[in-house]
Formats: structure tokens, C-alpha cells, sequence
């Protein structure tokens, strides 16, 4: 089969599966076991028996034996501009599926090196080293690296110009996709199901369809550029909706004010991208989150006229994490608060972690994953796959958020955050149609979307995942968290949620210095984002200094950037009100 130059061809008398780059007239992978996506069962490697090939000029199926299942069959298909590639098989009696290895150990792999997008900080860099020959490289698709959540599953691997994407059409029910490889073969690649125990569960005559994974080469493209390719597939075909009928709210484009930088400052935090340190952060910072800070930023917005149209609440204004209520000492009329901000022209923003819950939060276990049970950063979990959960928590939740009634808070939007490592096989879900890290999150996101705006036609999800099934849930993407001033983190963080969340508008997060803050919001500008800017009170040099007052300089810079940007997306904000 030949597809845009490449080939896939079965030598039957060498009993040789081979992957080859016609324009360069080289192989790219080849495997003498044609047993792809082959089952891993109640913790048990299947071994299969080819019994047959049938070939077309646009199609290969191969044929397995193997006591334990019935009817295991392998399709390579030829698309328009890629080739398809599934399995299935019949369960001869009731199991647990537990691996797709997706290609055999052994596998040879006539290429460099991999592209595999992953969360890093104090790097300009999207993804890490990842060669093939040698030591090799160990990665996976699952979100253990804490943002950019989910993360879909897609590797590219290179050799010079040429690149080889591999990546699911349909969302996985699975737990990530993992590889590794050494002296460029295979070692491992699989989609995990779960470990033994915890795995997909099928019945004795059911038929499990895998996910359809798609191959393509590319040369002499960007590694965006592939990604966009992989994108258009998954629109031509009708598995993402497509970006450009999404529709859009001018003030979704917009710059906004977060309060979370200057809530660091006020504490006298550091700035850090470390987990265990954004936990200190966040326990010093929350505190001096108040009535009273909030009105003296809204206060020197006023007052320096800084176009803002969004004012964004960060953690803190709630009780705890799995609480969402305001605090009590710290915020005892939070629905005045927000109709100051709406009454200053401004739209009322606040953060919100759905996932995990507080040991000191009050909830209703029933509502709770394994009524309670603790997930591996030993907190409890919502379970939002539970329709219980969703009837008689979220919905009364998202109307308290949204309603304009009488002790509801009257919001416009929330800021998703602390979402990445949550959605584990061994924390097993109410609805098993729910099962998988991305399956998970594309069904929740779904739901709380369009649950927000039923309340508010235009509400604001601000979220952040390079992921093109949650591009439609997601109103703003934010690049996130760069601890740095290097502007280039922001920068590749954008192009990779520009490729992979289509359509979906970027948001450049806070610069947390002044130094190179023109040349940030210069980068913005260039690239069409908006910015996020979470210091109006006080300011820092560099990571060295402490903070200090902001002045007129500083505000003035703000003024004349602000008003670019909301320029280059066609919007005037209104001075704010005083």
C-alpha cells in the first residue's frame, strides 16, 4: 500500500511487516511478528498464531489463532492521506484486558528520535530528548508531569525532515500510551488498560474494537505542522468538532487581571514551578486573599485606567479545595464584591480545581470515587461520572456559580487548574463508559461546559490542555504557570496549544518580573494571544528581588500593551468605571 509516499508492505516469505519512506527510498520500521495491538489479558501476554492475510491494493487484515480469544483480527487500512490501523477480537470467556501492545517487542525502528509533548519548566523547550539509538528513551502519554492535561495520545518520530505521526483517532479508553525503546528497536509500546485487577473488564462473547490509530509521513514540516495534519484527519472524518463554527465571545480574547501574583507578593512567597513548593505557596499565599486585597486592586484599576474587562479571583476565595464556598472571615459578602466588579464594567472570574478535595472540606462521600478512597496523592476525588453526583452536586453548585438569584454569586466564568495525575485505572470510576484519563476528562468537560453556559449563554472556561477532542470546551488556553522570564517557555507553550487545541484562543499566563515584560508582551502581540497580568500592586525585577510598589511607570506600560492587544482582536473595552 502506498499513501502519500509511504509504503506498508507484507513480504510473506520473509514474514516481514515493513514501514518505508518512498521519497527517500528508506525503510523507517519493520517487524518479523505482525502481531500489532496484541492483547495483554488477566496479566497474561497473548501468544498468537498468524492464520492468514488478506490483501487488497488498499487493505491488509491479519488473521490470529489463540485459545483465548476468537476472531483476533489486525486491518491496515488506506485513507485518504494516512493509513488506519485497529484490531479486534471476541473474549472467549469473561477477562480483564489490561495492555494493547501496539507494535512487538524487537520492533526495528529506523529512525532518530521521538517527539512526545510534556509540561517543562525553565526550558523553551516543548519536549524532551527522546532518541531512539543507544540507551533509547522511556516515555508515555499519561499526565504525571502536572499540566497541560490531558495529554493525547500521539508521538512523531523523526529522522531529519521526515516525520512518522502515530496517534488515535478515537479517544482511548485507556490509561496513557507508553514506549521504549533502546539501540532503536522496540522494547515496549502500549496502550495501558490498567494493571491486573484493575483492568477493562469484559464479558465472555463480547467484542472489544480497539481504538483506531492513524499513520502518516511527513517531511519537511514543523513538528506543529504535523500535529495540524493529525487535526484535520480527526475533522475531515467527524471525530473533533471543527475549530472554525466554534463560537467565540469577544471578551473570551481579551487581556484579563488574576490576582495571583500579587496575592505571592503580598505573602512574600517565591515564585516556583516545583510541585512541593507551589504547595507552600499556596498555603501562604491563600491567606491574604481577601475582601480587602481584591477592592485595592479593582481600586488602582480604576484609577490607572487599565483596560481590563476580566477580574479573575485565584485560589483562596473559597474555603478549601472541594469546598466552594466563600470563605467566611476573609470573603463574608462575596456576591457584593462581585456586583462591585460588575458594576466597574468588569466580567467576575474565579478558580476552580474540580478534581481533588481537601482533607478539611465537607462532602458527601456518595459523591465521592470508591465512596472516599484516596487516589495516590492520598486526597479523596469527586466522582463526576456518578449521575448522583452531577444532579445533586455540580448542578446545585454551577447555579450558586452562575444565577443572578438571591445567594448565588452571579460569575461569568472559572479557571480550571490542578488537573494532571488525577484519573488513575486502580481509582475506578461509577460509569465505566467514563473509563480512561482523556475519556474522563472529555465527558466531565462536556457536562460542566455546557452546564455553565445553560446558566450564562457566554460564561468562560479558562483552561489549559494541548488536546483537540477538549478544544471545543475550552474558551481560553492559557500557556501556564512559566517561573521564569525566559518569553520563549510562553511562546513554544502557545504553538503547541495552537497545533494541538485548534481554534482555540491563546492566553500568554503572567510574566512574573519586569525584566523582558516588553519583550512578553511584544511576543504576544506577534503571535495573536492575549495576555494574563497577575501583578498590579507590586512588582519584581528579576528572581532575585523582592517585591516593590508598582508606579506610574510600570502602569504605563500596562496601559499601552493592554491596549494593543485588545486592538489586534477587534475589541475597545470601555475605561473602567470609577
Amino acid at each position: 500500500m502506498l499513501i502519500d509516499q509511504l509504503t506498508i508492505n507484507w513480504d510473506r516469505k520473509l514474514s516481514e511487516l515493513t514501514f518505508r519512506d518512498e521519497k527517500r527510498g528508506q525503510r523507517l520500521m519493520f517487524t518479523h511478528d505482525p502481531s500489532l495491538f496484541r492483547p495483554v489479558i488477566d496479566g497474561i501476554h497473548v501468544e498468537l498464531k498468524l492464520a492468514g492475510v488478506d490483501e487488497s491494493p488498499d487493505r491488509i487484515t491479519f488473521h490470529f489463532n489463540e485459545p483465548g480469544l476468537q476472531e483476533m483480527d489486525l486491518r491496515l487500512q488506506a485513507l485518504e492521506g494516512h493509513l488506519e490501523i485497529s484490531s479486534r477480537f471476541t473474549a472467549a470467556a469473561a477477562c480483564e484486558l489490561n495492555q494493547l501492545e501496539l507494535f512487538p517487542a524487537d520492533t526495528a525502528l529506523n529512525m532518530y528520535d521521538m517527539v512526545n509533548f510534556r509540561n517543562r519548566h525553565y526550558t523553551c523547550q516543548t519536549w524532551p530528548e527522546l532518541n531512539l539509538g543507544g540507551k533509547g528513551c522511556e516515555t508515555d502519554t499519561t499526565s504525571n508531569d502536572w499540566q497541560f492535561a490531558p495529554h493525547p495520545t500521539m508521538f512523531i518520530l523523526r529522522k531529519d525532515a521526515a516525520h512518522l505521526f502515530f496517534g488515535a483517532l478515537d479517544i482511548p479508553k485507556a490509561f496513557g500510551m507508553h514506549f521504549k525503546a533502546a539501540d532503536n528497536r522496540v522494547q515496549h509500546w502500549r496502550l495501558d488498560y490498567g494493571a491486573p485487577g484493575f483492568g477493562l473488564k469484559l464479558n465472555k462473547g463480547e467484542v472489544f474494537e480497539s481504538t483506531r490509530f492513524c499513520m502518516f509521513l511527513s517531511h519537511d514540516h514543523q513538528e506543529y505542522e504535523t500535529i495540524n495534519k493529525w487535526t484535520d484527519i480527526l475533522v475531515a472524518r467527524g471525530m473533533m468538532s471543527d475549530p472554525e463554527k466554534k463560537q467565540r465571545f469577544p471578551w473570551h480574547m481579551e487581556s484579563l487581571y488574576c490576582t495571583w501574583i500579587d496575592q505571592v507578593f503580598r505573602s512574600e512567597a517565591l515564585v516556583s514551578a516545583k510541585l512541593n513548593e507551589q504547595a507552600v505557596i499556596a498555603a501562604t499565599a491563600t491567606i491574604v486573599m481577601n475582601e480587602s486585597l481584591v477592592r485595592e486592586t479593582l481600586s488602582v484599576i480604576r484609577r490607572e485606567n487599565l483596560p481590563f474587562r476580566t477580574f479573575l479571583f485565584d485560589d483562596g476565595w473559597q474555603v478549601t479545595r472541594g469546598q466552594w464556598e466563600p470563605h467566611p472571615q476573609r470573603f463574608p459578602d462575596f456576591r457584593r464584591l462581585v456586583d462591585e466588579i460588575h458594576e466597574a464594567g468588569m466580567k467576575a472570574v474565579v478558580w476552580w480545581a474540580w478534581a481533588e478535595i481537601g482533607d478539611e472540606a465537607e462532602v458527601d462521600p456518595s459523591f465521592l470515587i470508591g465512596g472516599g478512597k484516596r487516589n495516590r496523592h492520598g486526597l479523596r476525588m469527586w466522582d463526576y461520572s456518578n449521575p448522583e453526583t452531577r444532579k445533586e452536586y455540580l448542578e446545585p453548585l454551577f447555579h450558586t456559580f452562575f444565577s443572578s438569584e438571591p445567594g448565588c454569586y452571579d460569575l461569568d466564568g472559572v479557571k480550571t487548574d490542578f488537573m494532571a495525575d488525577k484519573v488513575h485505572a486502580d481509582m475506578p470510576v461509577h460509569n465505566p463508559e467514563w473509563r480512561g484519563e482523556e475519556n474522563y476528562f472529555i465527558h466531565f468537560y462536556q457536562f460542566f461546559h455546557s452546564l455553565m453556559r445553560r446558566h450564562k449563554p457566554d460564561a468562560c472556561h479558562h483552561g489549559y490542555a494541548g488536546h483537540p477532542h477538549l478544544a471545543e470546551f475550552i474558551d481560553v488556553n492559557r500557556t501556564a504557570d512559566v517561573a521564569s522570564s525566559d518569553v520563549r517557555e510562553h511562546l513554544n507553550r502557545a504553538l503547541m496549544l495552537k497545533s494541538t487545541a485548534p481554534g482555540c484562543p491563546i492566553q500568554y499566563d503572567f510574566h512574573c518580573f519586569t525584566e523582558n515584560l516588553e519583550d512578553w508582551f511584544e511576543s504576544a502581540i506577534s503571535f495573536g494571544a492575549s495576555a494574563q497580568v497577575s501583578n498590579i500592586l507590586a512588582v519584581r525585577d528579576d528572581r532575585f528581588s523582592k517585591p516593590r510598589a508598582a508606579d506610574s511607570t510600570y502602569y504605563g506600560l500596562l496601559r499601552k500593551y493592554l491596549t494593543e492587544l485588545n486592538a489586534i482582536h477587534g475589541q475597545k473595552p470601555p475605561p473602567c468605571k470609577k
